[in-house]
């Protein structure tokens, strides 16, 4: 009787376990870790010092740009034959290599400064602002007196034609230098007049005018 019932008990052992090891498993299935999607971060642009900020604009403004639309209007119209007048006066004979190379550089900015400046009709309506993003830091054409308003008869229409352009190339402390003096004729009244400036490269290799 012991026996059969330990016979018994021993099968019924053997049963619970083939049970078990063939049930399938009831719990959910793993997931895979989720990489939340967002936006892309993109880090802020560095912060431009007020020094970095100034070179880039030297950089632009040491090329002959056009005077800004806002200001156009305060200047008298320049023909082609007066801008070749100013592109030949632009052309000095005589200097050694170092100041052709001085007068070579500065002459885009010369140039359009004399232009605008030929074209300024009235020193009391703001002409000179034009030429104001050509100063210096510091210096201010804001009271600067144009050429063209020292002539009587000349129609302020028409610009100024440029005569000639003297130049003299200078040295202070080591940095270049060029003193100007620009004769400017009006073609319809014969009158003259000249103006003096200065146009001097700073530390960083830019030229700007000083007078």
């Amino acid at each position: 009787m012991k026996k059969q019932i330990t016979l018994n008990l021993m099968l019924c052992a053997a049963a619970l376990a083939l049970l078990f090891g063939c049930a399938a498993p009831t719990g959910a299935p793993a997931r895979s870790p989720t990489v939340a999607s967002g936006s892309p971060v993109v880090a802020a642009p560095p912060a431009v010092s007020q020094e970095a900020a100034l070179d880039k604009n030297e950089v632009i403004v040491d090329k002959a740009v056009p005077a800004q639309a806002e200001v156009v209007s305060l200047l008298a119209k320049i023909t082609p034959a007066q801008q070749a007048r100013i592109n030949q006066a632009l052309k000095p004979v005589g200097l050694d290599a170092q100041a052709q190379s001085n007068v070579s550089q500065a002459t885009p900015k010369i140039r359009a400064f004399v232009e605008r400046l030929s074209c300024i009709r009235q020193y009391n309506d703001g002409g000179s602002v034009v030429l104001q993003n050509m100063a210096a830091p510091g210096v201010s054409f804001k009271f600067f007196v144009p050429p063209m308003h020292g002539t009587k008869l000349h129609s302020k229409s028409s610009c100024l034609t440029v005569s000639a352009i003297a130049l003299k190339p200078l040295s202070y402390q080591g940095l270049a230098g060029i003193q100007i003096k620009v004769s400017y004729l009006a073609e319809d009244s014969g009158e003259t007049t000249t103006s003096n400036h200065e146009i001097n490269k700073n530390n960083k290799g830019v030229w700007w005018f000083t007078r």
